[in-house]
């Protein structure tokens, strides 16, 4: 969201964020020194929110509102539309079900305008679980890549390091990988290969406890959260992805777009990014033998992984790039007619 905001900007679009007050997001924003206004948004119709966002999106002129979460849109919706906001997304980040509740139909058929979908996965999922909702009122929004921002480093390391970025958390596939990287840990190799995690998550406990299970724990590096994610696959052979559900899968695209080959589970959006022996290397859900298996092949043929690495970089400036999603947003809020010099808030 901040990305999309900044990027708008720079184009010359009147764009803001509503952060909730001391967030982290509110706080990126004003680093960034991108306009932000903190409205505290905690109830469901609450008259003092209400009022504040009406406020706002007066005095700034707003002809577009996209709400980040569903709780964001119960309250953004009823004030756009008291604003007299033309246009009013609800976003849908993750692969999982639209509860089937009365006051959802509400906000998302008649106070929304549309919802903004990451991915063709996440679309299928949300129709099939909100029949009442209309598909023409259903928006594809990919995740756009700064392709200039990620992009292929120039060194090559000696030692394979094999990567992971994500929470750490049970959705993630962190088991499986764990088991996998269990199999790749006892064999005999001259290149002993690392597994370096980015990130941070509730398994982190019980992955420390795994790693010292294994013949090389030294070969098992947990970084934490890392601020340069891009720096961090650069310096990767490739990534892995084993996600038992994914929104966009956002890792895999920052990965392919440095030329990084990625091993990912052919569930969710994971198969739009990767595509089978072209890009990456796809492999069943829960299956950590096959997942040992698609790191050992590109262990074994680095060459393998150099092409996979660049026809991935190929795709993702060619069908994920930044300007292309911001091309597509400005579509679908009627911004692309507008002139960016006029100052009109996108």
């Amino acid at each position: 969201m901040l990305e999309t905001v900044a990027a708008l900007r720079e184009q010359g679009f009147q764009a803001d964020i509503v952060a909730q007050p001391g967030s982290e997001l509110h706080r990126r924003a004003r680093s960034a020194q991108i306009p932000v206004t903190a409205i505290p948004i905690r109830f469901d119709a609450a008259p003092w929110t209400l009022a504040k966002l009406v406020r706002h999106f007066r005095r700034t002129g707003t002809t577009a509102v996209w709400a980040n979460l569903t709780k964001d849109l119960k309250a953004a919706s009823v004030a756009g539309r008291l604003a007299g906001v033309r246009t009013i997304f609800g976003s849908r980040e993750s692969d999982f079900p639209l509860k089937s509740k009365l006051y959802y139909r509400w906000y998302f058929n008649s106070l929304a305008t549309g919802l903004l979908v990451n991915s063709e996965a996440t679309r299928r999922t949300v129709l099939a679980s909100a029949p009442w909702l209309r598909t023409d009122r259903v928006h594809l929004l990919y995740k756009g890549i700064d392709t200039d921002r990620f992009r292929p480093s120039p060194k090559r390391y000696a030692t394979p390091v094999v990567g992971f970025v994500g929470q750490l958390i049970e959705r993630k596939g962190i088991r499986d990988l764990m088991e996998a990287w269990t199999i790749i840990d006892s064999e005999a190799r001259s290149d002993h290969p690392v597994l370096r995690l980015a990130g941070e998550g509730p398994l982190r406990e019980e992955i420390l406890a795994w790693r010292d299970t294994l013949a090389r724990p030294a070969g098992v590096e947990l970084a934490g959260f890392v601020e340069k994610v891009e720096t961090f696959h650069q310096g990767l052979s490739m990534l892995l992805m084993p996600s038992l559900s994914e929104g966009f899968g956002l890792a895999a695209a920052e990965a392919s777009a440095c030329g990084i080959p990625v091993i990912a589970t052919a569930t969710s959006s994971l198969p739009e990014i990767v595509i089978h022996e072209k890009t990456g290397l796809l492999v069943p859900p829960r299956d950590p033998v096959t997942l040992a298996g698609a790191v050992r092949t590109l262990l074994n043929d680095p060459g393998l992984g150099h092409r996979l690495g660049l026809n991935g970089r190929a795709r993702i400036v060619t069908e994920f790039s930044r300007d292309r999603t911001l091309e597509r947003l400005l579509e679908l809020t009627g911004g692309i007619a507008m002139s960016p010099q006029e100052g009109r808030q996108p």
